[in-house]
């Protein structure tokens, strides 16, 4: 019985270790908010048009990459949070003035963090 027990023991420990615990990846920067249709046009860098009104958001350019070509961060959904709020966001746009960690949100996306008055909040984020 002990035998059993113990070949149990080290069977759940084995599964246990083989799976790892999933890390995901957070990032610190500046949200600010743009108008898709008067700044860089409807169309995003990811390929699909943009509304004023949904939430998207553009990335920085340094996590964003080649700007002639599609991220693999297109079409991806973000968590951005701000002062104990937060917005889910799909990744659409770069932005190529923006720093690392930073996110420039469509004006809808962006009213769900701080006023617009505000312009800039600081923001981490993460995917989802």
């Amino acid at each position: 019985m002990k035998f059993s027990f113990a070949v149990l023991a080290l069977a759940l420990t084995s599964a246990t270790m083989a799976a790892p615990i999933e890390k995901r990846s957070s990032y610190k920067g500046i949200g600010t908010w743009f108008i898709p249709a008067s700044e860089g046009g409807s169309q995003g860098a990811c390929g699909p048009n943009e509304s004023n009104h949904e939430l998207i958001g553009a990335l920085n350019a340094p996590q964003y990459g080649d700007m002639s070509s599609k991220s693999s961060w297109c079409g991806k959904k973000v968590k951005v949070s701000s002062g104990g709020k937060h917005v889910i966001v799909t990744i659409n746009d770069a932005c190529p003035e923006c720093k690392h960690g930073s996110i420039d949100l469509t004006q809808a996306a962006f009213k769900e963090l701080a006023d617009l008055n505000t312009g800039v909040v600081d923001i981490t984020w993460s995917e989802v």
